[in-house]
């Protein structure tokens, strides 16, 4: 693991990353090939959410130290999502210097405070949505006691649950819990491991935060003996990732060879389509139906990138027009049933589906309540 010493010299990073960003601002043909995979363009049709758009906003910052509201505006509606690089004839990473360009202004105290938010949580209770933790910790409790798993003891897993599965929706947490206990691996829970960090991290720009709360995790997984287990959330894997560390998929036990998934399609996230590249391939083999944009070029949900956590008024209605176009989207694929694996992309999509109106048509399910719901199918039908 990089550990810590990676963000200490902020200074080389950001300078590196404007050298980056000058490269890429010139290598650049403008040919707006990837604002095709970019979400809140396709949504919009604003140059300003598109990939070219924040790329020169992101050399703005990062290169001439400027921090004007339309900058900061095109930089925290990126969902970091990456589908753009698939699509760029030039493989330009554009959500790496977005993610710095975030973190220069961050520094420099322009970070939107409703994101900023996310970090200081961390920080303060080791939750990202909770300032002080307390209630995610009784409720992680709660379900380990429900379902007779082990607490801060030695076992083969220990599963982190994303934020959301602690707050939201515990029975997103409970159904991968069980999943990972169908495979014959004990598991164990920590309330210190209630959040692995890839909101600040990643989301909130927050480094320094969420790397910190990474490696007590670790810490905590070397003393319990355990290999770590994260959910869907793709900010996780993606910090995982930019970590070098080691961590397996919730859908690393997805189980059930022999009972595919085929009521509904499944939608596979940007993070899970690129960051958690094993888990896509595990399930394409179990025979799942996938929706039409698929990996290499998923569509984000809209959300990611900490974009679902902004609450200020001057992203609101873009939010808004991006949730709903999403949703629609989906809603023509047919079938009327949905499994995403990414808990952003459950909350966003559910939330989109309100806005267009689209009940009835479009129902958005978990993917481990799916696959947990198959494979009791499954032993009923064997009449075990």
């Amino acid at each position: 693991m990089k550990g810590l010493g990676w963000w200490r010299g902020l200074e080389d990073y950001l300078g590196e990353a404007a050298e980056l960003a000058s490269l890429y601002y010139e290598l650049c043909g403008r040919c707006h090939l990837c604002s095709y995979s970019c979400v809140s363009f396709r949504a919009t049709g604003d140059p300003s959410l598109s990939p070219f758009y924040r790329l020169e906003s992101a050399y703005r910052v990062l290169v001439e130290g400027r921090v004007e509201d339309r900058y900061v505006f095109s930089l925290y509606t990126c969902s970091l999502c990456a589908a753009c690089t698939v699509t760029c004839p030039y493989a330009i990473e554009v959500w790496r210097v977005v993610h710095a360009a975030r973190l220069k202004l961050s520094l420099r105290g322009r970070q939107p405070r409703s994101l900023e938010q996310v970090a200081v949580n961390l920080a303060r209770g080791g939750h990202s949505f909770t300032p002080s933790g307390e209630e995610p910790r009784r409720l992680l409790l709660h379900v380990a006691r429900k379902l007779g798993l082990r607490v801060d003891e030695p076992a083969d897993v220990l599963y982190v649950p994303s934020p959301f599965e602690t707050t939201l929706y515990p029975e997103v947490l409970e159904a991968s819990l069980e999943l990972i206990a169908r495979s014959g691996r004990s598991v164990t829970l920590s309330p210190v491991a209630l959040d692995f960090g890839g909101n600040a991290a990643i989301d909130a720009a927050r480094p320094d935060v969420g790397v910190e709360q990474a490696e007590r995790v670790v810490d905590k997984a070397g003393e319990l003996g355990a290999e770590i287990v994260l959910s869907g959330c793709g900010s996780d894997h993606k910090l995982a990732s930019l970590l070098g560390l080691k961590a397996r998929s919730i859908y690393d036990y997805s189980g059930c060879e022999n009972c595919p998934l085929r009521n509904g399609v499944v939608f596979p996230s940007c993070g899970f389509s690129r960051f958690d590249k094993a888990g896509f391939e595990r399930l394409r083999r179990l025979g799942a139906r996938f929706t039409r944009d698929r990996p290499p070029v998923t569509l984000c949900c809209g959300g990611g990138g900490g974009v679902n956590y902004l609450q200020e008024d001057v992203f609101r209605g873009v939010k808004r027009r991006v949730y709903s176009w999403r949703a629609r989207m989906l809603a023509r694929e047919g079938g009327g049933v949905v499994s995403v694996p990414c808990i952003k992309c459950y909350t966003v999509l559910r939330q989109g589906a309100l806005l267009a109106r689209l009940a009835g048509r479009l129902r958005v399910e978990h993917l481990t309540r799916t696959l947990l719901y198959v494979q009791r199918r499954r032993l009923r039908s064997s009449g075990g």
